[in-house]
């Protein structure tokens, strides 16, 4: 009888386990503030995670492929207060996963860095377009941004900083590349991002939640290469220092325009 008791004991609780939303336990230090980051594994989300995880943060590291993220679970594996989660932000079953896993759970920063810049570039060109590429362009840099900020507002609301960052880029800019045809997809999905993020903001203020556009200037990343660009470039840890800083600034009294790693408003 008492071996009953106990296993039906032990299946209740494996039950509550498995259904219970994530509670500040989940969170390495629940004192700390919080941030979801998506695209963490290389490049400037990298060197994000590393940031925020030295400045003391709790580090909810997203990124496609965990598994090849060899960097990202060294930086885990020297500081408790990251952790790694699978997502794909073009997949929307993942991302009510991972809500439906952080329920309740305060979010200070949902910074959506997860970024596209499609190759071959040659496909995104008069000529060549590709509507298969166009749509993985539009999924990851403007339709994931938006259904993660959705999804996870709750949880950046009820945080004490309250702040949604969209990576954004000068290429998105009419009057900076008004002359620049090389990356039609890229161009425009990062000009609807803005949009997108512009009117997510007008939603959200009356709640005291914060949406910036920050962008990470010209970086030495893979993207960058694969761009084809070769003037001069940050290092990814010096971009991301510098977008602590700016992240750390924020207030809802911000315009909400597009800024630059040094500081400065991107023109529309």
């Amino acid at each position: 009888m008492n071996t009953l008791v106990c296993r039906l004991a032990v299946a209740a609780l494996s039950l509550i386990a498995m259904i219970a939303p994530a509670t500040a336990a989940n969170v390495r230090d629940p004192a700390s503030p919080t941030i979801l980051l998506t695209g963490s594994n290389r490049g400037v989300g990298l060197a994000l995670a590393t940031e925020f995880a030295a400045q003391g943060w709790n580090v909810i590291a997203t990124t496609r492929t965990p598994q090849k993220a060899t960097e990202l679970k060294a930086l885990a594996a020297a500081n408790p207060k990251v952790i790694i989660e699978q997502l794909d932000v073009t997949d929307v079953r993942q991302i009510g996963k991972l809500a439906a896993k952080y329920q309740g759970v305060p979010i200070d920063v949902l910074f959506n860095n997860a970024g596209w810049l499609g190759t071959p570039i040659e496909n995104q060109q008069l000529g060549s377009f590709d509507q298969e590429l166009f749509n993985e362009g539009m999924n990851t840099n403007v339709y994931g941004p938006l259904k993660l900020s959705e999804a996870f507002v709750a949880n950046v609301e009820a945080s004490k900083q309250k702040k949604i960052i969209g990576m954004t880029s000068g290429l998105g800019s009419l009057t900076l590349m008004g002359r620049m045809s090389r990356f039609y997809y890229y161009q425009m999905s990062k000009a609807a991002m803005n949009m997108g993020m512009r009117a997510l903001r007008n939603d959200v203020m009356g709640r005291g939640v914060i949406v910036a556009l920050l962008a990470p200037g010209m970086v030495e990343t893979d993207m960058l290469e694969d761009s084809g660009y070769s003037g001069k470039a940050l290092k990814p840890a010096e971009s991301a220092a510098a977008l602590y800083k700016l992240v750390a600034e924020l207030t809802l009294q911000d315009k909400g325009v597009p800024v630059n790693v040094d500081g400065k408003p991107i023109p529309w």
